[in-house]
C-alpha cells in the first residue's frame, strides 16, 4: 500500500462496507463498486441507476427492511469518508481501494504515495505571472491525464493552489481508463470542492467513453454537483482542452462555456 492512512479513519469507511460484505456475501470488489455507484448516482441524481443496485439486493432475497439497512450502511461509509477528509490530507478513497487489494498489476495501477503526490503538486502550480493571467474566460488548467487514478494528484494540486492563490480561477482535468478509479476521482472532486472534468477512456485516443462534470457551486442553483456530459458537450471538452487546432472553434460554437457557469 502507498497510502499512509490512519486505521481509525479508514475503519469509518471499511467497517460499514465490511458489514455489507457479511450481510450479502458479496465480494469486497462488489461491495466497494456498489458503494461508489450509489454515491455517484446520488450526486448525479440518476435514480434509475441508483435503484439498479437496490433491485439486485431485492432479487437476492432481501426484504425492504434489509435493503434499507444496507442503504444505511452505504450512507454510513460515505459519512465516514466525509469526516475523514476533515481530519486527514491523505487520499482516503484510494487508501480504502488499496486496503481491499483492488489495484491491478495488469492495468499498471500503482498509486503515488501521498508525500510524493503533494511534492509533485507543489511544483505543478505555475509561477506568479501565469497565475495573474488566469481569468474566468481563460482559467488556469491543471490536469492529470496519464491515468489520474482516484484523483490524488489533482486533489493535492487544488489544495496547493488554494494555499498560494485562492482567488485564481482554475479548472481541473482527470483522464482515467479504469471505470472504478474514474468514479473515485469524480467523488473526490465533489468532496474536495474541485471544479472540472473526469474523462473515462484511453487518453492517447482522445475518445472518452464518458465525461463527468463536477462542481459544487452549481448546488447553489438547485442543481446536482455532478453531471454526465452529452456527446456534444464531450466533444466541446475534448476540443477545448486537448485540441489546440479546434480550441477557437470550440469557443465560438459553444452555447455558453461549460466552465464559465461554474467559475462565474
Amino acid at each position: 500500500m502507498t497510502t499512509l492512512l490512519d486505521d481509525d479513519i479508514r475503519k469509518r469507511v471499511t467497517d460499514p462496507l465490511d458489514s455489507i460484505n457479511k450481510e450479502t456475501g458479496d465480494t469486497p470488489f462488489r461491495v466497494f463498486s456498489d458503494w461508489l455507484n450509489l454515491t455517484l448516482t446520488s450526486f448525479t441524481g440518476d435514480e434509475e441507476s441508483y435503484q439498479k443496485t437496490l433491485s439486485r439486493y431485492r432479487s437476492n432475497g432481501f426484504d425492504e427492511d434489509a435493503v434499507d439497512q444496507l442503504v444505511n450502511l452505504h450512507a454510513e461509509a460515505l459519512g465516514g469518508l466525509v469526516l475523514g477528509l476533515e481530519e486527514s490530507n491523505e487520499d482516503i478513497l484510494g487508501g480504502v481501494y488499496e486496503h481491499y487489494g483492488l489495484t491491478s498489476d495488469r492495468f499498471g495501477q500503482y498509486f503515488t504515495p501521498g508525500p510524493v503526490s503533494r511534492a509533485m503538486a507543489a511544483i505543478t502550480i505555475p509561477d506568479d505571472g501565469d497565475l495573474r493571467e488566469a481569468t474566468l474566460d481563460d482559467p488556469l488548467v491543471i490536469g492529470d491525464i496519464s491515468g489520474c487514478g482516484s484523483g490524488r494528484l489533482i486533489v493535492d494540486s487544488a489544495r496547493q493552489l488554494r494555499a498560494v492563490a485562492p482567488e485564481v480561477p482554475a479548472v481541473f482535468l482527470g483522464y482515467e481508463k479504469d471505470s472504478l478509479c474514474a468514479k473515485m476521482a469524480v467523488i473526490n472532486f465533489v468532496l474536495n470542492d474541485i471544479i472540472g472534468y473526469v474523462l473515462l477512456g484511453d487518453a492517447l485516443k482522445l475518445k472518452p467513453q464518458k465525461v463527468w462534470s463536477a462542481g459544487t457551486g452549481r448546488m447553489l442553483k438547485g442543481e446536482r454537483p455532478v453531471s454526465v456530459l452529452t456527446a456534444e458537450e464531450t466533444d466541446w471538452v475534448v476540443s477545448r482542452f486537448f485540441g489546440e487546432e479546434d480550441r477557437n472553434a470550440a469557443e465560438e460554437t459553444s452555447q455558453g462555456s461549460l466552465v464559465d457557469f461554474e467559475l462565474g
